[in-house]
């Protein structure tokens, strides 16, 4: 143990005085003129794009240039949000919750017999002999079947309190189509499904 303790004094003491020797050695070291480069220039951050360089603001907006690009962020959002609701609520065929996400005009329009009849007429094969009777038959045989896995890209205004949600299509011509999936319309400053008149 005393040995243990004796080599332990031993270390401290050379550690000791071998920091000591380059303290002083340091303090030997004649000064130096060091230059101190010149500050580089520091690249500004790169500024956010404006409007104008922003496609998809630009294909969205069309010719309505009042809305701004937070107003169409903003609304984008909101939209692509009440739609991934409308998911959940058509996967589960919730006729109820449906109801509340639709404009009271729609509502009012399709609900009566007459333009439900005209429906029935349009129906694609497969639903031949289908009667639409009601709104509900109207949920369930037509808006959900028509909007099933759809995959909604982009937004187009028709104006402000109006909007086309679509899906964007590339063709092999390099150009894009859109395929129109919901109709919105702000009602009372939230976004509602527009059902379009026959």
């Amino acid at each position: 143990m005393k040995i243990r303790l004796l080599t332990l004094t031993t270390i401290f003491l050379t550690l000791s005085i071998l920091g000591c020797k380059s303290t002083e050695q340091a303090e030997e070291l004649p000064e130096k003129n060091i230059e101190v480069p010149e500050k580089v220039a520091e690249t500004p951050a790169k500024p956010t794009p404006p409007i104008e360089e922003d496609s998809e603001y630009k294909r969205s907006i069309g010719t309505e240039k009042n809305i701004s690009l937070d107003a169409f962020y903003a609304d984008k959002t909101a939209i692509i949000k009440k739609i991934s609701e409308l998911n959940v609520i058509m996967a589960n065929r919730d006729y109820n919750s449906w109801l509340k996400y639709i404009d009271s005009a729609s509502r009012e329009y399709w609900s009566k017999p007459a333009n439900l009849a005209k429906a029935s007429e349009k129906l694609p094969k497969n639903l031949k002999g289908v009667k639409l009777r009601t709104l509900q038959d109207y949920f369930v045989y037509v808006f959900i079947p028509a909007r099933r896995g759809r995959q909604i890209d982009e937004i187009r205004y028709n104006s402000e309190d109006s909007i086309k949600a679509v899906q964007v299509s590339h063709k092999d011509d390099g150009t894009r189509g859109v395929i129109i999936y919901y109709n919105f319309i702000k009602q009372d400053g939230d976004w509602k499904v527009y059902i379009p008149e026959l």
